[in-house]
């Protein structure tokens, strides 16, 4: 495994994952949000120069990259050895670990936390800005050949100690 892609919802560890991966195997790691934002969480970048930035990252030997921004996830799918699907079995378990994920980091703001579990809410079913947008499990649906499912962080801690 040299080239390894995570997707998955908000809050499910794919960072905290492919920090481990990336410790484990000797693989550098890079997120989705690098390539999206030029400023962490406040100045997005053009679409064209996020893709051309990650698309360098996807002709290298050997990389892991994290995300749950579809269209920068997109271009690396063919050329991934394996894919990590990181998913919640249901919305309640989801928001439990953003709420806590809000209290342990120490966030100041609220706002920004209750509009994630929106967004979550949305995407998930479909609603309001989200509706008629593809779901993470139908961009992995051509690739499950190569395709690993984790929906515990049980699994999660089984998968990084087998390896």
């Amino acid at each position: 495994m040299k080239k390894i892609i995570i997707i998955g919802d908000a809050g499910r560890g794919k960072t905290t994952l492919a920090e481990k991966l990336s410790k484990k195997l000797g693989v550098k790691h890079y997120s989705t949000d690098d390539f999206y934002y030029r400023k962490k969480f406040s100045e997005i970048r053009g679409r064209e120069e996020s893709l051309e930035l990650i698309s360098k990252v996807y002709y290298n030997d050997s990389w892991i990259v994290e995300g749950s921004t579809q269209w920068l996830l997109q271009s690396g799918l063919n050329s991934a050895d394996i894919i990590i699907y990181l998913k919640y079995n249901n919305i309640i378990s989801q928001w439990l670990v953003l709420i806590k994920r809000h209290f342990t980091r120490g966030d100041k703001n609220i706002w920004h936390t209750i509009l994630l579990l929106r967004h979550v809410l949305y995407k998930r079913y479909g609603w309001g800005h989200k509706k008629g947008k593809i779901k993470h499990h139908e961009v992995v649906a051509p690739y499950l050949d190569k395709t690993i499912i984790l929906s515990s962080f049980k699994e999660i801690e089984a998968f990084i100690n087998e390896i």
